[in-house]
Order: structure tokens, then sequence, then C-alpha cells
């Protein structure tokens, strides 16, 4: 196992000797805690009629500035689960501890039937920016998306649209080079560190403007896949209009590798009275029309999340609303659907600011399908109440 390096435990702990009258350098982030109620059909496991868990969640986002080129950015996630759910799972303590770059930065600090801690860097990074070079190194977020719910373009480190409590996204270790050639067009290089060629991703992205459009186009390898793609962000009228697509062919010697295509395109338009509505198609040639009974609920997993698998399914569509209420509470409704299949996943939300720093929310995520006895109705139900300090 790779641990963290001493150079940059060392990095990390210079700036508390730096004069703070200089100010440079920068610290947020936020506490959060968060209670969640499941109910779980017809699992093998989840067997009791309802499961109450909590998470607490503290976040540091840290910068340092050397000189006006120079700069260190370090990002650390602690996390606190306790409740029913940990003590079902006899290997919870593992599922938090998941990491899927070169260098293991995430520790369970305590691993208990019912208690799981676990800290993880997942922003690590040293920054060269002269405005017309950027180089970075380190645990960084290469972020070729455009769209908002899925993201075939984003190769290096693909999210779940269901995690929603980790709004910063995950990051990978990686050395990024960005040469800009204007107000909106650059050409990036970026490689992925990894041992084996099978986990390694290195692509190049040009990105250029074309009339109202923001165009990408990116070329390289990614997971044991050949890959090219290309992206787009532009208005249709008054609507913002934007799309991904990209097409995977395995290397020649690899055995079981298949060729895959993942697309998306979504519109999304403001009303004047603040009401927003986003709809999203995603097309993934190597997902199924529909799911077996009772495997509704995998439709989250990121088990084998990738760009090329964003989804299980052929075809999936979103549908997203949201309203300002209030000046201070904001309600919204997502409602995702696969055709073909009968399976379907509803996302109400309701937000409060309570002050400037001081947020809570109220989130359901519903899945349903056909169970194993032949009917329809409910796979899982889960309730979120979420209190968030930033600072």
């Amino acid at each position: 196992m790779r641990s963290l390096p001493i150079v940059f435990i060392i990095l990390l702990s210079l700036p508390v000797f730096s004069q703070e009258n200089e100010r440079n350098w920068s610290l947020n982030g936020y506490i959060k805690d968060m209670v969640t109620i499941s109910a779980y059909d017809e699992n093998p496991v989840l067997t009791e009629p309802l499961y109450i868990d909590n998470l607490i969640h503290q976040r540091f986002n840290f910068k340092w500035y050397f000189n006006d080129n120079w700069s260190m950015t370090a990002g650390m996630r602690n996390r606190v689960f306790f409740g029913d759910l940990v003590s079902a799972f006899p290997n919870y303590s593992d599922l938090i501890d998941t990491n899927n770059d070169y260098f293991d930065w995430s520790f369970n600090l305590v691993e208990r039937d019912n208690l799981v801690i676990n800290s993880v860097f997942d922003r690590g990074y040293i920054e060269y920016n002269n405005g017309t070079w950027e180089v970075r190194l380190g645990r960084q977020r290469i972020n070729w998306g455009t769209t908002v719910v899925w993201n075939p373009n984003d190769i290096f480190n693909a999210y779940s649209f269901f995690d929603f409590d980790y709004e910063e996204r995950p990051g990978t270790d990686a050395i990024r080079v960005v040469r800009y050639l204007g107000v909106a067009s650059s050409i990036e290089v970026s490689t992925k560190i990894a041992d084996d060629i099978d986990e390694m991703v290195a692509a190049a992205i040009w990105k250029f403007n074309k009339g109202s459009y923001d165009i990408q186009l990116l070329s390289g390898i990614a997971l044991g896949d050949y890959v090219i793609g290309a992206g787009w962000a532009g208005n249709l009228g008054n609507a913002s209009f934007k799309g991904e697509l990209s097409y995977f062919t395995p290397y020649e010697d690899r055995i079981g590798g298949e060729n895959g295509f993942s697309a998306t395109t979504g519109i999304d338009y403001s009303f004047k009275n603040g009401v927003y509505v986003m709809g999203s198609y995603l097309y993934n040639s190597g997902g199924v029309k529909s799911l077996a009974p009772g495997q509704t609920a995998f439709i989250g997993s990121t088990e084998r999340l990738s760009a090329k698998n964003l989804m299980p399914f052929k075809n999936s569509v979103i549908i997203m609303s949201s309203y300002p209420a209030t000046p201070l509470m904001n309600i919204g409704l997502g409602v995702m659907s696969f055709p073909g299949s009968d399976n379907l996943f509803i996302n109400p939300t309701i937000s409060f600011s309570v002050t400037q720093t001081i947020d809570l929310g109220i989130f359901g995520q519903l899945f349903y399908g056909e169970k194993g006895n032949g009917n329809y109705g409910s796979i899982s139900n889960s309730g979120f109440l979420r209190f968030k300090w930033s600072f």
C-alpha cells in the first residue's frame, strides 16, 4: 500500500509557521451532520423494517500561495459513520476505506461493529500558473465534463449522480499540463499515475469556441481502452444545450474487452419567476434494457462506475425542476426513468438557508421496480436530513 509521502506532510505543515499578516493562504470548509432513514424490500441482508444511520462529515480546503505563479492545494474529509447499516454489514469499514488512486491516502481510524471513522486526502497538488501555462502535479479533479448529470467525457474521475453529499467530487493522482491559446481555447494533456496500463488514463483535450458554442475534442487511453470523444455547451434560444459522447475500444491484446459508446445530451432553462427545469438523456451501449427483479437498488452502485459505464441501463432519462418558494427556501424534484424498463427513481429535495453559513436540507431517494414476487413496487426508500455549517 502506498502511504502519504513524507514530503507532502512537511509541505502541509509549513503554512502553520507562515506570518498570518501576509495572508498568503486560505482555509475553509464545513461540518455536516446527516441522519438517514432507509427501508429495503426483498433484500437478503437488510431484513429489518427500518434502518437509521448518522454521518458526521467534516472538510478542510486549504490553499497556500508561494508567490504569483506557484501554489499548493490540499483537501481533506473526515467522516464518522454509525448506526444500523454499519452494524448490518460486517465489512462496512472496507466499503468506506476505498481508494482508486495511486497513493493510498485513505485511513480508517476506528473500525467497530457500529462505528467507523475515516479520513482521506482527496486533494493534494502543487500548481504552477503564469496565465499561459498551467501545470498541476498531485491529487486533483480533472473535470472534462460539460453536462449536468452524466459525463461520458469525464474519463479521469467519473462520479455518481446518487452521491449527492460529495459536492467536491472525487479526484485522481495525475499530472496535468494546460496551454491556454485564448479566452476560450486551450490544449490540455493529462496522465493518471498507475502501475498497470489497464488502470492508466492518459489523454489530450482541445477546447475551442465556434460561434455561440464551446466545443471540446479528446483522445487517449482510459482503463484498458482507447477512447475518442467530444462535447459541447451552448444555447438553443434562451435555453442551455449541452452534450458529450465518447467511444471506447479495447487494446488489441486485451482479453474480454468490449467496444463501448456512451453519449448524453441535455437542455436546461430558467424562467423569469425562478423556476428551473432540466432534461437529460444518457445512452450506454453496454447497458441492459432492464434489471432483474430485486436489483433496482443497484442502480446507484459505484462498483463498476466509469465514463464507459455511468449507468447499468442502456437508456436513462431524467427530468429535474426546482423553484425558490421563498428567498430562503428552495424545493426541487427529479424523476429518472429507463425506457424499456419498469424501473423508476424519484428524488425530492427541500433546502433552507438558515443563515449565510448554515443550511438545512431534506432529500429523498426512492427506487421502484419489479419485485421477485412478480409485483411492482418500492425496492428501497431513503430519507436524508442534513445540517451544514460552512466556515
